[in-house]
């Protein structure tokens, strides 16, 4: 949507984005230019400017703008330490979805679970917050479900080295696969639908081997590339463990 071998254009390639469009009522849409997942993030104001692009060279005409919304989502980064007394939940326990910023169903499915094992810590005529916070964070965080996000943490540090060529043939692929092995992936969590396809660590390899016969050889290349630097790296033996029964498992909460 740029000119040739303007800067503009030369930045999108690097940095991409993608447009989101939901019609609401007449002719009134919602339009939003996001950035699947960057380091730094991409500006808003770079959002912003590739959005009206975009329309434009769609022969969009946008009459009047109602609302504007700007948002980060935070993806990937720490766990929440263990050994505290507050619960976090949601984005302040690092329950995003490391490679696709999906958070709000994952939310809910746990949102049970942790308020059972709160209320039954609560009911204990022994109860102690310290015991209280470290199972409610085993709950949400077991040792097989941090083992689920370390490689979803992994999917996310590769994103973030494609460029839109990169992202085209891994989105090509992703979407090739049967919808049970892409759909477990996007859902991350456990209850949640496919995720059954995920929740362990030979159904992990699994789904990585269908994924590389898919996408085109230049990014399984780049892919087996980055496999190997990013488990060679300073805490890369993380993403090893998740797909592998050696190394054990991840340090429990408990």
């Amino acid at each position: 949507h740029f000119p040739p071998d303007s800067p503009e254009l030369k930045h999108a390639i690097k940095n991409p984005t993608f447009m989101y469009a939901m019609p609401l009522k007449d002719n009134k849409v919602f339009f939003e230019e996001t950035s699947l997942v960057a380091r730094p993030a991409v500006s808003f104001q770079d959002c912003k400017t590739r959005c009206f692009t975009r329309l434009k060279h769609l022969g969009i005409d946008v009459s009047k703008i109602t609302e504007e919304e700007f948002c980060y989502i935070p993806m990937g980064g720490p766990l929440p330490a263990p050994g505290q007394r507050i619960v976090g939940f949601g984005g302040a326990a690092a329950m995003v979805h490391p490679s696709t910023g999906y958070h709000l169903c994952r939310m809910m499915a746990a949102a049970v679970p942790l308020a059972q094992s709160l209320a039954t810590e609560l009911a204990d005529q022994d109860f102690h917050p310290d015991k209280a916070a470290t199972k409610a964070y085993h709950t949400i965080w077991s040792p097989e479900n941090i083992r689920q996000r370390n490689f979803a943490v992994f999917g996310g540090e590769f994103l973030m080295k494609q460029n839109v060529v990169g992202l085209r043939g891994f989105f090509d692929g992703f979407f090739r696969l049967p919808q049970p092995l892409w759909a477990g992936f996007l859902a991350g969590w456990p209850t949640l639908p496919d995720n059954d396809q995920h929740e362990s660590w030979y159904k992990r390899i699994w789904y990585g081997l269908n994924f590389f016969v898919q996408i085109p050889w230049q990014v399984a290349v780049a892919m087996t590339v980055d496999i190997v630097g990013y488990s060679l790296s300073d805490g890369g033996w993380r993403l090893v463990q998740s797909v592998t029964p050696l190394l054990g498992e991840p340090e429990s909460y408990e």
